[in-house]
């Protein structure tokens, strides 16, 4: 359906001269990005709505964005599969939160995740996605600011614990979490090879 939108979209934009025949392509690709972070935006706004904690969905979803943009992690074939797994990964960053933060969430369990979601970045990120290759000088910064970036949320979600923000402290830790196992997934799919 999103390929079908794209497609629609690019004609259109060539039958009225906007832009080249040559430069359709990337134009389609472009706004199958658009139209797909679109749709993830309004499933994280849904499962907000569903659990009533709309703010804790949206930081749910720029601290996954951001970070996934710098760890890379766990591609689906298809944009349905894509929306599918975020969809479930959404609806369990914001169960495991909740259920968190009602069993009085502690910095220890805060630590206790973050810690191997941080070894995880050290060792695994960037991961390459073969449609997006990394050059190798780049790998080193990308593994340098996901880690310095997780050491962050980390201090945040200890600060919102602090002060009294249980959920919010523990949305941020889950999706640190969640996004570490992602970035595990394709180390398994070859076979445990790096």
């Amino acid at each position: 359906m999103i390929s079908k939108i794209s497609t629609l979209i690019s004609n259109q934009l060539v039958k009225h001269k906007i832009i080249s025949e040559d430069a359709q392509d990337v134009y389609k690709y472009g706004v199958e990005i658009i139209v797909s972070s679109f749709i993830g935006f309004v499933i994280v706004t849904l499962v907000g709505i569903i659990f009533k904690a709309l703010l804790q969905a949206m930081i749910f979803y720029v601290i996954f964005v951001a970070l996934r943009s710098m760890t890379g992690g766990f591609h689906a074939s298809t944009y349905l599969r894509c929306n599918i797994i975020f969809s479930v990964v959404s609806l369990f960053t914001m169960l495991f939160s909740k259920a968190a933060s009602e069993v009085q969430l502690s910095v220890e369990m805060i630590t206790l995740f973050f810690l191997p979601a941080v070894a995880i970045f050290l060792w695994l990120a960037p991961v390459e996605n073969p449609n997006k290759p990394i050059e190798k000088k780049k790998r080193a910064y990308w593994k340098l600011t996901a880690v310095i970036v997780s050491v962050l949320l980390y201090i945040l979600s200890i600060l919102l614990y602090i002060n009294q923000h249980i959920f919010e402290s523990a949305v941020v830790t889950m999706t640190v979490f969640v996004v570490s196992i992602l970035c595990m997934i394709p180390f398994f799919q070859k076979g445990g090879k790096n």
